[in-house]
């Protein structure tokens, strides 16, 4: 299954969502406090997924961070950039307001709803495991998504930054609340909810305490539950 052709063709068709195949696969999304190890555990849970080829369910799955972002970057009429998606960027409501005068929508705006289109188009097709771009709130009423959610002590993550992307320590601190900050605007602009309700999860993991293979196990058990209706009692609030 090629998941980036058929996000392509179905942006440049410009087609609905009700032509996507209905292939009942499971997703799994990932949001995390900067420096919590989102992308690391992505790529744990798929290495663990490689362990269990004997299953159909666990074949054939993707990480879509940057990928996705270049899906969204190479349609000609958003003239985003690389940079503003990779860092989730947030800018101020009074400049998108100032320059939706003048343009009649805001890049931004443009920019992140067809993020948010290419998110759900990967979470209906299955076997993806999306980090960030709002994906727990594009995704909420799909009912085959694990929705997870990252935390650590805000010193963890400093060091974490610290030692990833050889920052001193207030460099490093800068950029954790930056990211934080942005991400929790992000949310509260476009899906008025506040990124740190533990009810838009179906786990929150605190990574200071908890490793990352525990974190990967219970994804996988939580999998397996959800394929057999056992996990799922109600909805999720709106």
């Amino acid at each position: 299954m090629n998941h980036l052709q058929m996000v392509y063709k179905f942006l440049e068709e410009r087609r609905d969502f009700e032509d996507l195949p209905d292939l009942g696969f499971p997703f799994v999304t990932i949001s995390r406090q900067a420096g919590a190890g989102g992308h690391l555990l992505s790529y744990v849970i798929l290495s663990e997924f490689l362990k269990h080829k004997e299953s159909e369910r666990f074949e054939g799955w993707h990480v879509f961070d940057k990928d996705l972002c270049e899906v969204v970057a190479k349609d000609p009429k958003l003239q985003g950039t690389m940079e503003v998606l990779v860092a989730e960027k947030y800018r101020s409501e009074f400049r998108e307001f100032i320059e939706s005068l003048f343009t009649g929508q805001s890049k931004q705006y443009l920019l992140y709803k067809t993020t948010f289109k290419v998110v759900r188009m990967l979470a209906m097709i299955g076997k993806v495991i999306i980090v960030g771009r709002g994906s727990a709130l594009v995704t909420a009423d799909l009912p085959q998504g694990i929705h997870i959610r990252l935390v650590a002590p805000r010193s963890n993550r400093i060091i974490w930054m610290m030692k990833r992307f050889k920052l001193s320590k207030e460099e490093a601190a800068n950029a954790v609340d930056k990211q934080d900050s942005d991400r929790r605007k992000l949310i509260k602009l476009f899906f008025h909810r506040d990124i740190e309700d533990p009810l838009l999860y179906d786990a929150v993991w605190n990574t200071g305490k908890v490793g990352l293979e525990v974190i990967t196990r219970a994804t996988l058990d939580l999998i397996q539950e959800r394929a057999k209706g056992k996990t799922r009692t109600g909805t999720r609030p709106s």
